[in-house]
């Protein structure tokens, strides 16, 4: 389907003008939810809602592709903002591809998202829900454990429960992604968070 110049100026248009509302909507403190997962180096969340122009570059380049646009139960203000679904896949900020250099950030054209060392990201924690946990229902399974790339945040009991240290998590959510319960007895949430300074 061709588009018309003038279609085009009217598309155009409206994407602007929907930019500038959720640009507007960003400036209410109230709309600043602090309980979304945002990529590592995100600045404060009033400050990044103001520097995000949503352009989608970080969500692009994210090797794992667990980086996504927040939607309307995220807040309006954060509307297509980039947020991070565990679900979807891990983090490689502390271990793997993003280690040497993370992509979102590197490619924010804008710095809403930070280069910074990983040693001080911290993009949430790990809630555990023993209920669904297939160790805690007594079969066997170690895969957080296994897949948790930072020594001593997970730990197993002798009879091979797990146990998480709260305070060595960094949230990259890869034991979120590789837990096989369903429904998973892990998620992530923006509790603890470090956020980037400008």
């Amino acid at each position: 389907m061709k588009l018309s110049r003038k279609d085009f100026l009217k598309f155009f248009a409206g994407g602007a003008i929907l930019l500038s509302i959720f640009r507007i909507l960003s400036l209410d403190p109230n709309n600043n939810r602090s309980d979304i997962v945002r990529p590592p180096g995100a600045l404060e969340e009033s400050v990044f809602n103001l520097l995000c122009i949503r352009c989608g570059l970080c969500l692009e380049v994210c090797p794992t592709e667990c980086i996504v646009f927040a939607g309307l139960n995220d807040g309006v203000g954060t509307v297509n903002t980039p947020k991070i679904d565990a679900m979807i896949g891990e983090c490689e900020f502390y271990r793997g591809r993003c280690e040497e250099e993370m992509q979102c950030s590197k490619q924010c054209p804008t710095k809403a998202l930070q280069l910074v060392g990983k040693d001080k990201v911290r993009v949430g924690t790990v809630d555990f829900h023993p209920d669904y946990c297939i160790a805690y229902l007594g079969k066997e399974c170690i895969v957080c454990a296994e897949m948790c790339p930072v020594p001593g945040a997970i730990e197993n009991t002798e009879d091979l429960k797990p146990i998480f240290n709260e305070e060595k998590c960094i949230g990259c959510g890869s034991c979120v992604y590789s837990c096989p319960a369903n429904p998973k007895a892990l998620s992530l949430s923006s509790r603890g968070s470090r956020r980037a300074e400008l």
